[in-house]
């Protein structure tokens, strides 16, 4: 059962939607989920033994020669990658090659320029976490998804703000509109569910 939901495309975006439905929150999120997940693959190679390469594959794209190493950082790209392609075919398989160079850029960045590399990631990183951070206090007004599913926050995030551009650019209209109308319900039924505790702890600081 469990299985089924990590592959409900429809289930897992309607519950990461619900904390996303301010424009500017959305627009933060886009920009800073894939920051924080190229920064963290560069900072992860600061882990010992995450550098370190289980195997080389050649690659030629366009006349250009690859070596690609498969370093933890890869793997953890290539994972994602191979999840998305399950959850949405087309749209993981758009978003493969990007998570693939993503990775590679990772070794490269940390082999060829290591200390500066590893200086702006962790700005670049802590920035985004930052960003929001406001983006869910200021805009949203609630708590970020981290504090409910850290597989959201880690993995779907990534893949959801993909899906959140390829909407916008007319991708699958009615599945837009489906994921629109769940989320809406689930919305609604949070603040609903607010409004009642709300409601329940002024009536129980009266009493007191």
């Amino acid at each position: 059962m469990a299985r089924h939901r990590l592959l409900d495309l429809e289930q897992q975006f309607t519950f990461y939607a619900s904390y996303h439905t301010n424009q500017v929150n959305v627009l933060i999120h886009i920009f800073c989920v894939p920051t924080i997940l190229f920064t963290a693959l560069i900072l992860t190679h600061g882990i010992p033994g995450a550098s370190k390469s289980l195997a080389t594959i050649p690659f030629d794209l366009f006349g250009q020669h690859y070596d690609v190493d498969l370093t933890f950082p890869f793997l953890w790209a290539a994972g994602n990658a191979a999840y998305f392609v399950l959850l949405e075919p087309v749209a993981g398989a758009l978003y493969a090659p990007i998570l693939l160079t993503l990775g590679h850029l990772s070794n490269v960045l940390y082999s060829s320029h290591h200390d500066e590399a590893m200086r702006i990631a962790s700005y670049a990183f802590v920035a985004s976490w930052i960003a929001q951070f406001v983006g869910h206090g200021k805009f949203e007004g609630r708590a970020p998804a981290l504090l409910d599913s850290l597989l959201q926050s880690l993995v779907l995030a990534v893949f959801f703000v993909w899906l959140e551009v390829l909407f916008f650019l007319g991708y699958r209209p009615q599945l837009f509109k489906r994921l629109q109308a769940k989320t809406g319900v689930a919305v609604a039924q949070y603040r609903k569910e607010r409004a009642a505790k709300a409601k329940a702890s002024g009536a129980g600081n009266k009493a007191s």
